[in-house]
């Protein structure tokens, strides 16, 4: 039996690996990398690999997740996320099929994501992959996750959680985070925020995207698109509103992982 734990750089999916290498010591640690983490991610993935003294594989397809959206033709949102898909979904289920043992799968799913599990293992077994998730094994850990990465591994967590981010894909860009996290980018990294901005203006100029964003908001009139250039006045408008530093719109996790 080969036990494989799909490894995000997140910590949900670090404790997740470490649980299974307590159980497993054998098991492998894979890594769908976007090349669009935030650098702080990948020095947490070293300090992971020096600690546990263990190798991550890394699989890259080697397109950004925007990249993947402009080659489709679609502005991503949390609702369509094409790069979840292309870049980690696909590649890693590739790998799988280089395996000859009967394999495991271990996903940092916890009790907020329970409503998940089923849809993931249904789909896993029709390939013939059984799974598991070790968050939800006994004992259940009520520690904060940051706080078990850097008291009892002495480990830094990675930089985006301290700067409030609901989760750290890609480096405060992720399509399926919400209007908070964008705000977060925006104070933190306000040129990735530009050059994701600049790349959904020029994706609405086709007739096809016009009408669509990768966020939204409520209005009078319901729902409708909100680009980030509309978000980014309505901050310069309005910064010291506290509305835009709270969770509203959390992000929808990301990906095969934690």
């Amino acid at each position: 039996m080969k036990h494989i734990v799909s490894f995000s750089t997140g910590l949900s999916s670090a404790i997740t690996s470490v649980r299974v290498l307590e159980k497993y010591p054998d098991a492998e640690l894979v890594f769908m990398d976007t090349k669009f983490e935030d650098s702080d991610n990948y020095r947490f993935m070293d300090d992971f690999e020096k600690k546990f003294g263990v190798e991550i594989t890394m699989i890259v397809e080697g397109r950004t997740p925007y990249e993947v959206s402009r080659a489709q033709h679609v502005i991503p949102n949390s609702r369509v996320a094409p790069c979840t898909r292309r870049l980690k979904t696909e590649p890693f289920q590739k790998y799988l099929k280089t395996l000859n043992d009967e394999v495991t799968i271990y996903i940092g799913y916890d009790f907020s994501e329970v409503h998940r599990c089923e849809a993931t293992t249904r789909n896993y077994g029709e390939l013939g992959y059984a799974v598991d998730y070790p968050l939800l094994w006994k004992p259940i850990e009520t520690r904060r996750y940051s706080d078990v990465v850097r008291n009892d591994w002495g480990i830094e967590p990675p930089r985006m959680y301290q700067m409030g981010y609901t989760h750290a894909n890609c480096g405060g860009r992720c399509v399926k985070q919400g209007q908070g996290d964008w705000i977060r980018t925006l104070i933190n990294f306000s040129y990735r925020f530009g050059e994701i901005e600049s790349w959904e203006k020029s994706m609405r100029k086709n007739e096809t995207n016009k009408d669509y964003a990768i966020l939204k908001h409520q209005t009078p009139e319901g729902t409708k698109p909100l680009t980030l250039e509309e978000l980014r006045k309505r901050y310069e408008r309005e910064h010291n509103d506290p509305v835009l530093f709270d969770m509203e719109s959390a992000c929808v996790v990301c990906g095969i992982g934690g």
